[in-house]
C-alpha cells in the first residue's frame, strides 16, 4: 500500500510541474477523438475527415474552453450532414441551436460533459460520467448528460434516415423530415437513458454528502447498484433496446474507473479521526477531523565514501609542506603551521602521508607531561611556604591556582631566555 501511495504522490506532483502542458495536451487528445469519431460516424463531407484539419481544429480546441469543443463537434455534424442533405442539415442545425443554448445558458463549465457520453458510449461506458459527475460535481450536471444523450442519439438516428440528395422541392424532403420528425419521437431510449443518468447523479451526490465514514466509497457503489436496477426496471416495464449484459459489464467498468478516480483525488486515514470541540461568542461547534494520507516521494542519496577519504586526505596533505633532509636525502613532511626545531615532522612512504595521528599522539602525551611538571612545581612550593611558616598547607583549590601562577612565571622566563 505504501508503494501505491508513493505512486500517487509521484503522479500527482508530476502533473503539478507540468499542468500547462498536460491540460491543453488532454483537450487536445479528447478533441481529436472527438472529431475523428464524427468523421467516422457519418462521414459525408471528405474535406473535413482530411488530419490536417482535424489536427488543427484540435488545437484550437485544447485552448479555449470546453463550450468551444462542443459548439466545433455540432458544426463537424451539420457541415457533414448538409453534404448528404441541405434540408436534414438545417433540421439537425435547429435541434443542436436549442440544446446547445439550453446547455450554455446553465452550466457552460460542464461541456466535456456532452461530448463525454456520446464517446464513451462507443466503448459502452457511458455510465462513467453520472457516477463522476455525482462524485465531484453537483445536481446541475443533469443537463448537459442528457444534452449529451441527447446528441448521441440524435446522430444515430440522421445516420439511418439522411439519404443523399441535393433536391430542395418540397415534395422531395418533406417525407425525410416527418421520418425523422416521428424517429425522434418514438425513442424512447433518450428518456430513459436521461432519467437514469438523472437519478444515478442524484443518488451519488447525496450519498457523498452524508456525514459517515467511507461516504465517497459508498455513494461510488450506490450509483452503480442504482444504474443497473434503474435499467432493469425500465427494460421490463418500457421494453428498452439497452443490453443488459452489455450494461452491466460497462457499469462495473465504471465503478472501477471511479474508484481508481477516488484514489487520485483523496484517500482519507479513518483510523485517525478526531472530533473537536469549540465555541465562540453565537455558537457552539462540534467538529470531526478525518485527515488526508499524503505520502512523499521518498528520496534516494548516493554517499560516496570513497570520495570522501580521498578528500580528506588531500586535505590531510595541505596541512604540511615538503622538506629535504640533507643528512638522509629523504623528503620529509613538516606542519605549515609549526616553526622552530620543535615542529612535528612525518615522512613519505610510498606517496601517502603515515604520520599524522602519531604527531597527533606525541602532541596529547606532552600536553599531558607539561600538567604533571606544573602540578608537580605547584605542590612543591605550597611545601616550602608551609615549612617556613609563611601560611597553612593549601587545600586543593589553592594548589591549583599556585600551579597556574608557578606555570606563567615559568613560561616568562623561558621567553626572557628566548630573546
Amino acid at each position: 500500500m505504501v508503494k501505491i501511495l508513493e505512486l500517487r504522490s509521484l503522479l500527482r506532483s508530476y502533473y503539478q510541474k507540468c499542468q500547462m502542458i498536460v491540460d491543453p495536451l488532454i483537450k487536445f487528445v479528447a478533441a481529436f477523438v472527438t472529431f475523428t469519431m464524427i468523421n467516422r460516424a457519418i462521414g459525408y463531407n471528405l474535406k473535413l475527415e482530411k488530419t490536417v484539419v482535424v489536427l488543427l481544429v484540435s488545437l484550437l480546441c485544447a485552448f479555449t474552453p470546453s463550450s468551444i469543443l462542443v459548439f466545433l463537434a455540432m458544426a463537424f455534424v451539420i457541415f457533414h450532414i448538409a453534404s448528404a442533405s441541405p434540408f436534414m442539415a438545417l433540421f439537425a442545425a435547429l435541434i443542436f441551436v436549442v440544446l446547445y443554448c439550453f446547455f450554455l445558458r446553465f452550466a457552460p463549465q460542464y461541456g466535456y460533459v456532452v461530448v463525454a457520453i456520446p464517446i464513451l458510449s462507443t466503448l459502452h461506458i457511458p455510465y462513467l460520467v453520472p457516477i463522476l459527475m455525482g462524485l465531484v460535481a453537483n445536481p446541475i450536471t443533469i443537463l448537459p448528460s442528457a444534452c449529451g444523450v441527447i446528441v448521441y442519439y440524435m446522430l444515430q438516428i440522421l445516420q439511418e434516415h439522411t439519404v443523399v440528395s441535393d433536391s430542395m422541392a418540397l415534395d422531395d424532403i418533406l417525407p425525410f423530415y416527418t421520418e425523422v420528425f416521428e424517429a425522434l419521437l418514438d425513442c424512447k431510449d433518450i428518456l430513459i437513458v436521461s432519467g437514469v443518468f438523472a437519478v444515478v447523479i442524484i443518488v451519488v451526490y447525496t450519498v457523498r454528502k452524508l456525514k459517515m465514514e467511507y461516504a465517497a466509497e459508498l455513494a461510488i457503489l450506490a450509483g452503480g447498484v442504482v444504474n443497473v436496477f434503474g435499467f432493469l426496471i425500465c427494460d421490463l416495464r418500457f421494453d428498452s433496446r439497452v443490453t443488459l449484459g452489455s450494461m452491466i459489464g460497462g457499469t462495473l467498468i465504471s465503478v472501477v474507473v471511479a474508484f481508481i478516480a477516488l484514489f487520485f483525488k483523496r484517500v482519507l486515514d479513518y483510523t485517525a479521526v478526531e472530533n473537536v470541540q469549540f465555541e465562540d461568542d453565537d455558537y457552539y461547534y462540534y467538529v470531526k477531523a478525518v485527515p488526508k494520507i499524503e505520502i512523499g516521494v521518498a528520496q534516494r542519496t548516493v554517499e560516496q565514501i570513497n570520495a570522501k577519504k580521498e578528500q580528506t586526505e588531500e586535505e590531510d596533505e595541505d596541512d604540511y609542506e615538503e622538506v629535504l633532509d640533507e643528512e638522509t636525502g629523504e623528503v620529509i613532511f613538516r606542519p605549515r603551521s609549526g616553526s622552530g626545531a620543535g615542529g612535528q615532522v612525518r615522512r613519505q612512504k610510498g606517496g601517502r602521508s603515515s604520520g599524522y595521528f602519531y604527531r597527533k599522539m606525541q602532541e596529547e602525551k606532552q600536553k599531558i607531561r607539561e600538567e604533571e611538571q606544573q602540578r608537580a612545581r605547584a605542590q612543591i612550593l605550597a611545601a616550602k611556604r608551609y615549612e617556613s611558616g609563611e601560611e597553612e598547607y593549601p587545600e586543593e583549590e589553592e594548589m591549583m591556582q599556585a600551579k597556574r601562577k608557578s606555570f606563567l612565571e615559568e613560561t616568562n622566563k623561558d621567553g626572557e631566555d628566548n630573546e
